[in-house]
């Protein structure tokens, strides 16, 4: 029969965030109950609060949570499992379109997000968006492998293909950033530059392998890059610069530190926007073109469920240290509080809302 639970909505663009009793309806063939016990806040959660949308939102989509009921044709995960709550689909959705999720609100309207919801005491969603855990796995935090984890470590991995040897950079100290920060050192990259406008985001990242700190407000990143790094090609500038803002700016400055190319011998340096931008962005073309530069966009850093898994894994064995990197937490009626924070760009890490 339906479940009646709290959940977080909005019904129109830039409108209040609503905290309210939602009706969800009983898990479809491939859908999944579940009771969630923690959820980040991103900004693209921000983001999507100032778009048009047929119909009211739903929001979260990084979490964790314990299976409480499922669809009559799920085969990924049964009730009791603790689980994992990503918006990136298994490999299953290539042959099935994963179902949305959706919510009843008190006046007779729906809500929905195209994925999944988080931002909620219980959720119904398809399976292709759960993956289910080892027993030794018990830190709640573990939900941020849903989505800020896999977008700054798969653009590393997956869109930058970063390699040992390589001179990295990565622009924007969040948990998006710090993540790409932690998987460019555990592949071996000869550095790791770590790029903000906040000082202490800047020693924060030296936790998460950072080689050097460049301080944006007063430091040009193309002139150090010229200056002072090598690439493995033995040029000057960058190989891989990861962009986790996304802004007009640090585009450019992007593809203006990442190493030029030689016709015919090699090419230039690789440019991956991880940041969502808020508009149209110029961009100097003629580099991308004379010097062989390649700039590259990613999605939750393309990654895989086994990839998500192999990131899970890496919270045990000490490569990733999820209690460094929530540093900022709230009870769920206070998420609302912690969205603020985020805007204002208060969170030194990650925000963690806790059931």
């Amino acid at each position: 029969m339906p479940t009646t639970t709290r959940a977080y909505f909005q019904r129109e663009p830039n409108g209040a965030l609503e905290l309210d009793t939602v009706t969800l309806g009983d898990p479809k063939p491939h859908s999944v109950r579940v009771r969630i016990t923690a959820t980040g806040v991103c900004q693209s959660q921000i983001y999507w609060m100032s778009q048009p949308r047929p119909e009211p939102l739903l929001f979260g989509h990084e979490g964790h949570g314990i299976v409480e009921e499922v669809g009559s044709a799920v085969t990924r995960v049964a009730a009791g499992d603790s689980v994992l709550v990503t918006w990136l689909p298994g490999e299953r959705s290539a042959t099935r379109a994963p179902e949305r999720t959706e919510a009843v609100l008190a006046d007779g309207s729906t809500a929905f997000w195209s994925n999944v919801n988080t931002w909620a005491e219980h959720t119904v969603v398809d399976e292709e968006y759960l993956i289910r855990l080892p027993a030794e796995i018990t830190d709640p935090a573990i939900g941020l492998v849903g989505c800020a984890v896999p977008t700054g470590a798969g653009a590393v991995i997956n869109a930058a293909d970063v390699r040992a040897g390589d001179a990295v950079a990565v622009i924007g100290l969040g948990g998006v950033g710090l993540s790409a920060v932690v998987a460019a050192a555990a592949r071996d990259a000869a550095v790791v530059y770590a790029v903000d406008i906040a000082g202490d985001k800047l020693e924060f990242a030296r936790h998460f392998g950072a080689s050097h700190t460049v301080d944006s407000t007063t430091t040009d990143l193309a002139q150090i890059a010229h200056t002072s790094v090598v690439s493995r090609t033995g040029l000057p500038g960058f190989d891989k610069v990861i962009d986790c803002v996304g802004s007009t700016a640090t585009i450019n400055q992007s593809i203006a530190a990442v190493h030029a190319g030689r016709v015919s011998l090699h090419r230039g340096g690789v440019v991956v926007v991880v940041g969502v931008p808020k508009g149209d962005v110029p961009i100097d073309a003629i580099q991308l073109l004379t010097q062989e530069k390649s700039l590259l966009g990613t999605l939750g850093g393309s990654c895989t469920h086994e990839q998500l898994n192999e990131l899970c894994r890496w919270s045990l064995d000490g490569r990733l240290d999820l209690g460094r990197l929530v540093t900022d937490r709230y009870g769920f009626d206070d998420l609302p509080k912690a969205v603020e924070a985020l805007r204002a760009g208060k969170i030194l890490g990650r925000a963690l809302v806790t059931m």
